[in-house]
């Protein structure tokens, strides 16, 4: 390294200072400059009093940007292989079998009848049902590449003094094990995030249910008598520190407000979905008989699936009823018996 002499003119030292400064950041890559801005927008937050929400959403986007960056060329890799292939293919059909699944289950809900009388709907909620399962993956993703970093990071340093880990990354790479401690605090400060935006969204609701009840199938006598002393312990704490109560009681409510926000979004989408079904799917005209101003889905021949829309002041609901179709040709008897006293 050149030695800057003792005497030196503070414009000339600047010039020397940012000369240097220019050759770093045009050394690095991009992930590397994302993860750099990152950092130093990370202090600005610490610093802010006011802790600005714009702070924390452009931290976030710099570093998804450089994990994107940086593992979307792997990616590539791992697709342009016929093994690699396969095993990406297997991993979105499993995500779209279960996709598929859970919005079946949405409309059979709603109406009370399968979800195939019904394709555009199931459909519709199938695309509806698209952003929970993206989040599922990249939160599985994100989770694989935090146990494979800390091995990543060992192996680096295991080979460095061979020289053996520079065949890793491309030529003109720098600060490798740097750079791996920081994408692994990077990738947990981005799986916090998610899961932080999927508990007050409440897009996993339907997830976090299907594993309350595996796990409430799969529980043992033994997990129960954990719990149990589990709420001994807690009483016997509350009892000698009373102030613990007023904390469990704030955590009780943190979590019912977070019930409270996660079946919320299960609501709304299926309010979307009925009102999809009775303006769109649903046929205001029918060959069967119908209440006036309800609309028909005819589930075969000789049945009908028939929605009524209910507006108050409050909400609008719809009343679903299978009945017999009543043509010109069949279903008369029911008419008959329907009014005999």
């Amino acid at each position: 390294m050149q030695q800057l002499p003792y005497f030196m003119p503070i414009k000339d030292r600047l010039r020397h200072y940012q000369a240097r400064l220019s050759g770093f950041w045009t050394s690095l890559n991009l992930a590397q400059r994302c993860y750099l801005l990152a950092i130093i927008v990370s202090f600005v937050y610490l610093w802010d009093d006011a802790q600005s929400h714009g702070l924390m959403v452009g931290i976030t986007a710099l570093v998804l940007v450089a994990m994107l960056s940086e593992f979307w060329p792997k990616f590539i890799q791992i697709w342009d292989s016929l093994p690699g292939k396969a095993v990406i293919l297997l991993f979105y059909g499993f995500v779209a079998n279960y996709a598929l699944v859970q919005a079946s289950g949405l409309v059979n809900d709603i109406t009370g009848v399968s979800a195939d009388h019904l394709p555009y709907t199931h459909n519709f909620a199938v695309l509806l049902s698209v952003p929970i399962w993206f989040v599922i993956t990249s939160l599985v993703v994100l989770l694989l590449i935090q146990f494979s970093i800390p091995v990543y990071i060992l192996l680096l340093m295991l080979l460095r003094p061979f020289g053996l880990h520079s065949i890793w990354h491309p030529p003109g790479y720098r600060f490798g094990i740097i750079t791996g401690f920081i994408r692994f605090g990077a990738g947990l400060f981005l799986l916090i995030q998610l899961t932080l935006l999927t508990t007050y969204t409440g897009v996993l609701y339907g997830v976090s249910q299907t594993v309350t009840n595996i796990v409430g199938d799969i529980e043992t006598d033994l997990t129960i008598n954990v719990i149990k002393s589990s709420d001994e312990e807690i009483a016997a704490a509350i009892k000698e520190k009373p102030e613990l109560e007023s904390t469990l009681s704030e955590l009780d409510e943190a979590k019912a407000i977070i019930d409270q926000q996660a079946s919320s979004y299960e609501k709304k989408v299926k309010r979307i979905l009925a009102n999809f079904i009775f303006d769109n799917e649903a046929d205001a005209r029918s060959r069967c008989e119908h209440s006036e101003h309800s609309r028909v889905i005819e589930l075969n021949d000789y049945e009908i699936l028939e929605i009524e829309k209910i507006t108050t002041a409050d909400k609008t609901s719809y009343r679903y009823q299978v009945k017999p179709c009543i043509s010109a040709a069949i279903g008369h008897q029911f008419k008959v018996n329907a009014i005999k006293p």
